[in-house]
């Protein structure tokens, strides 16, 4: 019998890096991340980024690669936190 598939947690207003560490715990080790200005920024220095949303939500189940952090540098909008 395989394992429960682990279910995303709240991310939302964290900085990416420490998302991106919390949903590993999670053994889920394959995530991604949009600048969710639309600019296509790339994030370069994780901890510089909060996220802002999150795909799927939480609670929902979810695996390696489902996962999309969307993300605003700190003190730019949209920015819900």
């Amino acid at each position: 019998m395989p394992p429960p598939q682990p279910v995303m947690p709240n991310v939302l207003c964290m900085n990416l890096q420490d998302a991106q560490d919390y949903i590993q715990t999670f053994g889920v080790f394959l995530s991604f991340s949009e600048d969710a200005t639309g600019a296509g920024r790339n994030q370069v220095i994780d901890s510089n980024w909060q996220v802002v949303a999150q795909y799927p939500d939480p609670g929902t189940p979810f695996g390696e690669g489902d996962a999309t952090l969307y993300v605003v540098k700190y003190g730019e909008q949209p920015n819900p936190c």
